[in-house]
């Protein structure tokens, strides 16, 4: 589904379907879909990166772009990119056309050579796990997920590790490209921010936007932020985004001091609530920490995007777990289940008769099982889209 070079593999995760509503659907993104296409994530792809060109992010120390041996290369060698694998320098469009040699996040890169992903043993069947690893000298990095489902509850378990010789820090975030029912973004959809006694002080700006007056449009012809006495923010969408229309604030960045779990509320206009947070934030001493915190807005997504920063030392490893709650009332009920689409080849009648726990498995064992297949295959038609029938629930 996505070969790209920018969002870790193994973070396509979308569709949701809870009750009769469907959460991050692909029908509003970047459509017609194009598997290469840096940007053609789904729901909750992710990224090793701060999602800015430069091989290097803002911050104290050397924090990496989520690349590896960028700077040392030459242009026609490789180098990686965590979670997506090995690449050329200087292959993408955008360098070519740029004589300042910066890493181009957004622009798609060669690889030199394939990345695979591997499927492991389950001990259940609402949950599924891959892993895959890269390395090149010195450098590498190893990552497993973990995807289980309870009832209205999914976490995506991710451990990273340092493969290597050398040290890294790298940060981390969740796109989640989120829409309800596949409607545009406008009035209905609201955020609430988890930022509470978190850092942010009421005498201080709710937000910076950087964007605007260059690629961005301001949040406030399109939202109403407001901020609490105690400091908890919420965003509430008063206009419809046009298209072509992008807008972005940051809330925290990296000069902030904070202790958070990195949790919101996204609220849809067909009723349907999706409670994130990270609680190793809160619960570890060093690994991973809070980097800043980001909303990101378009006609087919509103995006909140908390950033981890991660600090490896060679044969370290750190851990951070996405808690998602899915909340609906259906009829004065609440739906208890949530379902995802799957691959045809996995869509028979035998299945019909299991939980939506085996169906977020299955999904996900499939993008890996089908990644691993097909990956060397470059051209866009050899990547079949998600069909559009779903695994009933019963």
């Amino acid at each position: 589904y996505y070969v790209g070079s920018r969002f870790e593999h193994g973070s396509m995760i979308g569709d949701v379907t809870f009750g009769h509503k469907t959460a991050y659907g692909r029908e509003m993104w970047r459509t017609p879909h194009d598997a290469s296409w840096p940007e053609s994530g789904v729901g909750l792809a992710s990224e090793f990166g701060c999602g800015d060109d430069g091989p290097t992010c803002a911050g104290k120390g050397d924090i990496t772009n989520g690349v590896l041996g960028y700077e040392s290369a030459k242009n026609g060698e490789p180098f990686l990119k965590i979670g997506v694998g090995a690449l050329i320098k200087g292959s993408c469009p955008d360098c070519l056309a740029d004589p300042t040699d910066d890493y181009k996040f957004n622009s798609p890169y060669k690889f030199y050579r394939q990345p695979k992903w591997s499927t492991l043993p389950s001990p259940s069947p609402n949950e599924v796990s891959f892993v895959h690893e890269e390395s090149l000298g010195d450098l590498g990095y190893r990552i497993q997920k973990t995807i289980r489902l309870e009832g209205n509850i999914m976490t995506v378990r991710t451990i990273l590790s340092n493969s290597g010789k050398k040290q890294f820090s790298t940060p981390w975030y969740s796109h989640h490209f989120f829409t309800g029912d596949n409607d545009p973004v406008g009035p209905g959809y609201g955020i609430d921010l988890g930022l509470s006694e978190y850092g942010v002080k009421a005498s201080a700006p709710l937000f910076d936007q950087p964007g605007v007056g260059s690629w961005a449009e301001d949040l406030n012809t399109y939202a109403n932020v407001t901020m609490a006495r105690d400091g908890s923010i919420s965003m509430t969408m008063t206009k419809t985004i046009p298209e072509g229309v992008r807008l972005k604030a940051e809330f925290l960045d990296e000069q902030t001091i904070t202790l958070t779990d990195g949790s919101f509320t996204l609220h849809a206009p067909n009723g349907l609530s999706v409670e994130e947070r990270i609680p190793e934030l809160q619960s570890q001493s060093r690994n991973p920490f809070i980097y800043k915190y980001n909303v990101y807005a378009e006609r087919g997504t509103l995006s909140p995007e908390p950033m981890l920063l991660l600090y490896l030392q060679p044969a370290e490893t750190t851990v951070w777990t996405q808690h998602l709650k899915f909340t609906s009332p259906v009829d004065g009920f609440v739906a208890p289940f949530l379902s995802m689409y799957l691959p045809s080849d996995w869509q028979n009648p035998s299945f019909m008769y299991w939980r939506s726990a085996l169906a977020v498995a299955l999904c996900s064992a499939a993008f890996a099982g089908f990644y691993s297949m097909f990956i060397g295959m470059r051209r866009v038609e050899a990547y079949a889209p998600i069909p559009d029938a779903a695994v009933d629930v019963v």
